[in-house]
């Protein structure tokens, strides 16, 4: 598992109240049951180990399933690294499924959970909705701007993030055209593509850019489909493309593959990842085409924030991780982009001081 990176100092854009850290008097032996139920009827869950402590806090991480390269990686890592360090009771709604958030949510509060952490956009309606008097809520990875009474919402400036590494793709790119695979077709995606396109024609205003989204609107599988992501960027590859982008959570698994497959002793291609840092997670036979990745330090919100539940000082409203914060970045494994790190530092730093405005599709 990847090393935490370093913390981040949180931009809060707006807060309404501190969380109380309740502690209930739960049985370990609850939270295990928590995690079989959904366990049983949808999804993967992972092993993380009950507190002896009776009076121990009970936080529920609800989350897709790990090995997703992605967000669900980076929750769980954060989440589990918190409950070593704190002892909390967890409870791991785990779910392959597009259409349970509200049952995982709903059985966060029917079991008792003091804390809920939902990984992903998808959640922030049902927590909009859902009672929760005696449940902290907490969203991450929602969209700039989500605002939820009563709810902790982590949003995180991936416009920026890709921007930085749309400009190592087309510093890289020997043919002028580049690719982007995008898993829905949604605003929160697209804010991906247009921050990419914007860094790579900061380089290239001539840069050919291909996209394409796996699914549409509403249609939440173009998440966790390695064929199609695998389809798509056979294709950019195909056409010309030697750098491709995958904002697909694990969909984003098969363009990585095909990136290895395309290349040619004479012409090598490339796939940059987003989220986690895709060159520490893929198999070693793939990483000689991982170019980058577009990091999110999600592994470090989901920390945080039950850090803070636990000491009483987490606030409801939205908290930002932005370039400025360094809750959003670009990977350096490899060493793939050490000869162009002097332009990319440039770019950061434009952006931080306000030179440049990364344009947003939210």
């Amino acid at each position: 598992m990847p090393t935490l990176p370093d913390r981040p100092t949180l931009h809060l854009v707006r807060s309404h109240r501190l969380v109380r850290a309740h502690r209930l008097v739960i049985a370990s032996g609850a939270a295990l049951t928590a995690t079989m139920l959904l366990a049983s009827c949808s999804g993967q869950t992972a092993a993380t180990t009950p507190s002896a402590d009776p009076d121990a806090a009970t936080v529920a991480l609800l989350y897709g399933t790990t090995g997703d390269y992605s967000i669900m990686d980076g929750g769980y890592s954060g989440f589990t690294a918190a409950q070593e360090k704190l002892g909390f009771n967890p409870v791991e709604l785990s779910s392959p499924n597009t259409d349970d958030y509200q049952d995982r949510l709903d059985l966060a509060v029917s079991q008792g959970a003091d804390l809920a952490v939902g990984i992903g956009f998808q959640f922030a309606q049902p927590m909009q909705t859902t009672e929760h008097p005696d449940t902290a809520f907490v969203d991450v990875d929602t969209d700039i701007g989500t605002e939820i009474d009563g709810v902790t919402t982590i949003s995180f400036a991936a416009n920026e993030s890709s921007y930085l590494v749309g400009v190592a793709a087309a510093l890289t790119s020997t043919t002028g055209h580049i690719g982007f695979v995008g898993g829905v077709d949604q605003p929160s995606i697209q804010n991906f593509f247009v921050g990419y396109e914007a860094g790579a024609k900061s380089v290239d205003p001539s840069i050919t850019i291909d996209s394409t989204y796996l699914s549409p609107l509403g249609d939440f599988t173009g998440f966790s489909d390695p064929t199609k992501g695998k389809e798509a960027a056979a294709s950019m590859y195909a056409g010309g493309a030697d750098v491709v982008y995958a904002a697909a959570g694990g969909s984003g698994q098969g363009v990585y593959e095909q990136a290895a497959e395309s290349s040619t002793p004479d012409s090598k291609v490339w796939a940059i990842g987003v989220d986690g840092d895709a060159y520490e997670q893929v198999d070693d036979d793939i990483k000689p085409y991982i170019l980058t990745s577009a990091l999110k330090n999600v592994d470090v919100a989901v920390e945080d924030v039950i850090t803070a539940f636990d000491a009483g000082t987490l606030e409801t409203g939205e908290q930002v991780f932005d370039l400025e914060t360094g809750g959003v970045g670009y990977s350096t494994s490899g060493g793939f982009v050490d000869g162009i790190t002097d332009q990319l530092d440039e770019a950061e730093t434009s952006i931080v001081d306000g030179d440049v405005t990364v344009p947003t599709a939210l």
